[in-house]
């Protein structure tokens, strides 16, 4: 498992590879686009061997449908229709490669199960951190809500407390609940961080350009984007800044324990 970013700021990706008269290959990718070296004993990552019920897809040459289609028979055959296979929207995949994504799913049916049933992921080593240096506590008061607000901030505090993403806190700082309405009607759960940001030492990790990425998109014919299960709550926060992350409501003061939407620097470690 390599780290997720080098102080070279270079990228390694995850790698399933064969050692070779001492040697690895692994991809790197260089994230500020100029010359960088990479400093003298630099810890890259962390290294383990195969289990032996792991399936490994072998390919010589171009990847095909075809090659994909031989491997998942000789693998594991014939596999059950899924339930829900007429709810699945697939786009504007041809009747082929619809075909071959369904005999995928139907091998992997976890990848269906309902988010709420998925246990969060935690990345390692990175923890994010909150760097306030010498100001003060902030603690603000609760806002006004309707008592139906009110079921639905309890319901939410219930739900991510159960699932390990906060905790009972007791320290010095609190912020208020903001419940924001999305298109679609129903509302997200947010903290009112404005004023923690604004004390919030800036962090200036080079997030890259949309543009460039889109450049390196020419030329090719399939797209895919993931979307990660609660992304967010899969980088921890680091244990001496939870009390910055508190929040009130009328059931007492809560703390994140993984990093909660809204915070100013959020978005380089959920990159990184």
């Amino acid at each position: 498992m390599p780290r997720p970013r080098t102080k070279a700021n270079l990228l390694l990706a995850p790698t399933l590879t064969t050692v070779r008269g001492g040697k690895i290959v692994v991809p790197v990718l260089n994230l500020i686009g100029a010359t960088t070296k990479l400093p003298s004993r630099e810890v890259l990552g962390t290294w383990a061997p195969t289990s032996d019920d792991m399936t490994v897809m072998e390919l010589d040459g171009e990847l095909t449908n075809a090659k994909v289609k031989k491997w998942l028979d000789e693998k594991f055959g014939e596999a059950k229709p899924l339930s829900n296979e007429g709810e699945l929207r697939m786009g504007h995949m041809g009747a082929e490669d619809k075909e071959l994504f369904l005999q995928l799913l139907r091998q992997y049916p976890a990848l269906l199960e309902p988010r709420t049933g998925c246990p969060l992921a935690t990345t390692s080593p990175v923890e994010h951190e909150i760097h306030t240096g010498n100001e003060p506590p902030i603690k603000v008061r609760p806002r006004r809500y309707a008592q139906s607000e009110h079921g639905v901030i309890d319901g939410e505090v219930k739900g991510i407390l159960k699932d390990g993403v906060i905790e009972k806190g007791d320290g010095a700082w609190g912020f208020p609940v903001v419940l924001v309405k999305k298109k679609d009607g129903s509302v997200r759960f947010c903290i009112d961080y404005r004023m923690l940001n604004a004390i919030t030492k800036r962090d200036v990790y080079p997030l890259p350009r949309i543009d460039d990425t889109l450049d390196n998109l020419h030329g090719a014919k399939r797209y895919t984007s993931l979307d990660l299960h609660a992304g967010y709550w899969q980088v921890l926060v680091a244990l001496k800044d939870r009390d910055k992350t508190a929040f009130v409501t009328r059931q007492g003061l809560f703390r994140f324990m993984r990093m909660p939407f809204g915070l100013a620097n959020a978005p380089a470690p959920s990159r990184g």
